[in-house]
């Protein structure tokens, strides 16, 4: 299977030593990659032949401002998705949020490391902005099982 194109634009509000871009196309071109092969192994055609992504990590006000404004809750929240359809073309759009101190501050609640949290929380995030969502049972346990695969792919323990 051919690579998916991707153009990731990566935006550092704040900035953290191991969030690289080389570290973070990969996480989001495997989690493309994986997702896509979903459709392939059920004999379909992905909706989508290339994405735009927008990833971001922010601090915690921005991310708390974006998470009251758009899911109308009053915190800042790990990871925000916004999902924008795909176009003619057949490119998916989305900007993906990370409130960088969040993600710190989970990652040591969970004892994990911040690198293995940050990459589920890309992944994650790409996932919704596939059309995932974790709202219902059965959706949930879909998506995290794909989080997993995706995780173990790049070395990195399940997070659940």
């Amino acid at each position: 299977m051919n690579p998916i194109p991707l153009d990731l634009t990566i935006q550092h509000e704040v900035t953290h030593t191991e969030l690289t871009d080389e570290r973070l196309h990969l996480w989001v071109q495997t989690a493309l990659q994986t997702a896509s092969t979903v459709y392939e192994d059920a004999n379909l055609v992905p909706p989508f032949n290339q994405a735009a992504f927008t990833l971001r990590f922010c601090d915690e006000k921005e991310g708390q401002e974006l998470n009251k404004q758009y899911r109308n809750k009053d915190y800042a929240t790990n990871v925000l998705t916004f999902e924008y359809g795909i176009d003619p073309e057949g490119t998916i759009n989305s900007d993906i949020i990370i409130c960088t101190s969040v993600l710190e501050k989970e990652a040591l609640e969970q004892g994990k490391p911040f690198i293995h949290h940050a990459a589920h929380l890309c992944v994650h995030g790409v996932l919704h902005a596939l059309g995932y969502d974790h709202i219902e049972d059965d959706d949930a346990e879909d998506m995290e099982a794909l989080e997993v695969d995706i995780l173990h792919s790049l070395n990195i323990p399940n997070p659940y």
